[in-house]
């Protein structure tokens, strides 16, 4: 079984959630603990002081949110430099050092997407001789949060 949630198993936890908080928090039975990543995933972003509760809260807090229960979901996150079509003829073609023209300029900003859903825009960059992604631009929490 994949560790990453299809877009189904995702809408089916945050309509859960939303209806704990439509329901004052109270469930009937705890939500079923998110799956574990296989691979390490970097730190989670940290968190802020203030909010009630006594302890800390979250950036993405709201009175009374249960957001809380699926921050540490994970996620796949995809970014594409660009698109292209070509025949079968022209894939068969291909070898080594072939270059394939894509539809994209190279100074144009590329996308990072969840789920299939763009979130934020950007360039690539190399980090330790691995590709990375520098955000330019980044949809508001409550967008990202609704593209989910």
């Amino acid at each position: 079984m994949s560790d990453i949630l299809s877009q189904e198993e995702l809408d089916a936890l945050l309509a859960q959630v939303r209806q704990q908080e439509q329901d004052g928090g109270q469930a009937d039975e705890p939500p079923p603990p998110p799956p574990k990543p296989k691979a390490k995933a970097a730190a989670p972003a940290p968190r802020t002081g203030g909010g009630g509760g006594g302890g800390p809260s979250t950036p993405y807090d709201d009175e009374g949110s249960n957001i809380d229960l699926i921050l540490n979901l994970p996620l796949e996150l995809s970014v594409e430099l660009g698109r292209t079509r070509m025949t079968l003829h022209e894939l068969l073609q291909l070898g080594q050092g072939s270059v394939i023209e894509l539809n994209r300029m190279a100074s144009d900003h590329i996308d990072l997407t969840v789920h299939g859903r763009v979130i934020a825009n950007g360039e690539a960059v190399v980090v330790n001789e691995s590709f990375g992604f520098r955000v330019h631009a980044v949809d508001s929490v409550q967008n990202r949060i609704k593209k989910l």
